[in-house]
Protein backbone atom coordinates (compact mmCIF):
# COMPACT_ATOMS: atom_id res chain seq x y z
CA UNK A 1 0.00 0.00 0.00
CA UNK A 2 2.83 2.23 0.93
CA UNK A 3 4.66 1.15 -1.92
CA UNK A 4 1.92 1.92 -4.89
CA UNK A 5 1.35 5.20 -3.13
CA UNK A 6 4.86 6.05 -3.43
CA UNK A 7 5.09 4.91 -7.18
CA UNK A 8 2.15 7.65 -8.09
CA UNK A 9 3.44 10.24 -6.02
CA UNK A 10 6.85 9.48 -7.94
CA UNK A 11 4.93 9.78 -10.63
CA UNK A 12 3.30 12.46 -10.77
CA UNK A 13 5.72 14.80 -9.28
CA UNK A 14 8.76 13.54 -12.38
CA UNK A 15 5.67 14.32 -14.88
CA UNK A 16 5.07 18.01 -13.09
CA UNK A 17 8.82 18.35 -13.49
CA UNK A 18 9.09 17.87 -17.10
CA UNK A 19 5.98 19.36 -17.82
CA UNK A 20 7.59 22.29 -16.07
CA UNK A 21 10.82 21.83 -17.55
CA UNK A 22 9.74 21.69 -21.24
CA UNK A 23 7.20 24.37 -21.22
CA UNK A 24 8.95 26.69 -18.63
CA UNK A 25 8.24 29.90 -21.22
CA UNK A 26 5.22 29.02 -21.58
CA UNK A 27 4.60 29.02 -17.93
CA UNK A 28 6.29 32.19 -18.01
CA UNK A 29 4.17 34.13 -20.55
CA UNK A 30 0.92 32.68 -18.36
CA UNK A 31 2.37 34.11 -15.41
CA UNK A 32 2.77 37.31 -17.01
CA UNK A 33 -0.69 37.71 -18.58
CA UNK A 34 -2.38 36.14 -15.66
CA UNK A 35 -0.47 39.00 -13.05
CA UNK A 36 -0.15 41.78 -15.69
CA UNK A 37 -1.56 44.66 -13.12
CA UNK A 38 0.67 43.53 -10.21
CA UNK A 39 3.66 43.41 -12.67
CA UNK A 40 2.87 46.57 -14.65
CA UNK A 41 2.54 48.29 -10.77
CA UNK A 42 5.37 46.63 -8.65
CA UNK A 43 8.02 45.12 -10.83
CA UNK A 44 8.10 46.99 -13.96
CA UNK A 45 11.22 48.76 -14.51
CA UNK A 46 9.73 51.85 -16.37
CA UNK A 47 6.67 52.18 -13.71
CA UNK A 48 7.74 55.53 -12.97
CA UNK A 49 7.67 56.16 -16.94
CA UNK A 50 4.11 55.85 -17.77
CA UNK A 51 4.43 57.95 -20.72
CA UNK A 52 6.74 54.66 -22.34
CA UNK A 53 3.56 52.81 -21.79
CA UNK A 54 5.58 49.07 -20.55
CA UNK A 55 2.84 47.60 -18.84
CA UNK A 56 5.26 45.31 -17.66
CA UNK A 57 6.90 44.24 -21.27
CA UNK A 58 9.89 44.45 -19.91
CA UNK A 59 9.67 42.65 -16.81
CA UNK A 60 8.69 39.53 -19.47
CA UNK A 61 11.79 40.35 -21.59
CA UNK A 62 13.59 40.15 -18.46
CA UNK A 63 12.67 37.01 -17.56
CA UNK A 64 12.14 35.11 -20.94
CA UNK A 65 15.82 35.96 -21.42
CA UNK A 66 16.65 35.01 -17.83
CA UNK A 67 15.09 31.29 -18.82
CA UNK A 68 16.82 31.62 -22.22
CA UNK A 69 20.21 31.90 -20.54
CA UNK A 70 19.47 29.13 -18.20
CA UNK A 71 18.84 26.65 -21.27
CA UNK A 72 21.86 27.33 -23.06
CA UNK A 73 23.83 26.82 -20.13
CA UNK A 74 23.09 22.52 -19.96
CA UNK A 75 24.73 22.18 -23.33
CA UNK A 76 23.10 19.40 -25.42
CA UNK A 77 25.60 17.52 -27.22
CA UNK A 78 24.29 16.53 -31.13
CA UNK A 79 26.65 13.81 -31.52
CA UNK A 80 25.31 11.74 -28.82
CA UNK A 81 26.20 7.98 -29.49
CA UNK A 82 23.52 5.64 -27.78
CA UNK A 83 24.58 2.23 -27.15
CA UNK A 84 22.24 -0.79 -27.55
CA UNK A 85 23.15 -3.31 -25.34
CA UNK A 86 22.10 -7.13 -26.58
CA UNK A 87 19.48 -8.97 -24.63
CA UNK A 88 20.27 -12.32 -23.06
CA UNK A 89 18.78 -14.70 -20.95
CA UNK A 90 20.49 -16.14 -17.84
CA UNK A 91 19.40 -19.14 -18.05
CA UNK A 92 18.68 -21.76 -21.14
CA UNK A 93 15.03 -21.04 -22.55
CA UNK A 94 13.35 -24.02 -23.34
CA UNK A 95 10.00 -24.29 -24.83
CA UNK A 96 7.72 -27.09 -23.90
CA UNK A 97 6.71 -29.51 -26.43
CA UNK A 98 2.81 -28.94 -26.46
CA UNK A 99 2.03 -29.89 -30.13
CA UNK A 100 -1.73 -29.64 -30.42
CA UNK A 101 -3.07 -30.49 -33.94
CA UNK A 102 -4.67 -27.32 -35.63
CA UNK A 103 -7.59 -28.34 -38.18
CA UNK A 104 -7.77 -25.41 -40.77
CA UNK A 105 -11.26 -25.29 -42.72
CA UNK A 106 -10.93 -23.84 -46.80
CA UNK A 107 -13.47 -22.65 -48.62
CA UNK A 108 -13.94 -24.13 -52.07
CA UNK A 109 -15.82 -22.36 -54.31
CA UNK A 110 -18.27 -24.40 -55.89
CA UNK A 111 -19.43 -23.77 -59.33
CA UNK A 112 -22.40 -25.01 -59.28
CA UNK A 113 -24.15 -23.26 -56.52
CA UNK A 114 -24.94 -19.52 -58.02
CA UNK A 115 -25.14 -16.53 -55.54
CA UNK A 116 -27.84 -14.38 -56.22
CA UNK A 117 -27.58 -10.71 -54.64
CA UNK A 118 -31.32 -8.44 -54.11
CA UNK A 119 -31.49 -6.42 -57.18
CA UNK A 120 -33.84 -4.31 -55.11
CA UNK A 121 -30.65 -2.89 -53.15
CA UNK A 122 -28.15 -3.35 -55.34
CA UNK A 123 -28.73 -0.80 -58.26
CA UNK A 124 -26.82 2.50 -59.77
CA UNK A 125 -28.45 5.50 -58.98
CA UNK A 126 -31.34 6.88 -61.05
CA UNK A 127 -30.11 10.02 -62.73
Amino acid sequence: MFFTSLKVFATIFLTVTIFLQTFSTYMIQADFFLNRSFIAKNLCVNREKPMMHCNGKCYLSKKLKEQEKQDQQVPVSKNEQFSIQPFFVPAPFLLANTSTAIKIKYFIKNDHVIASASHAIFHPPIA
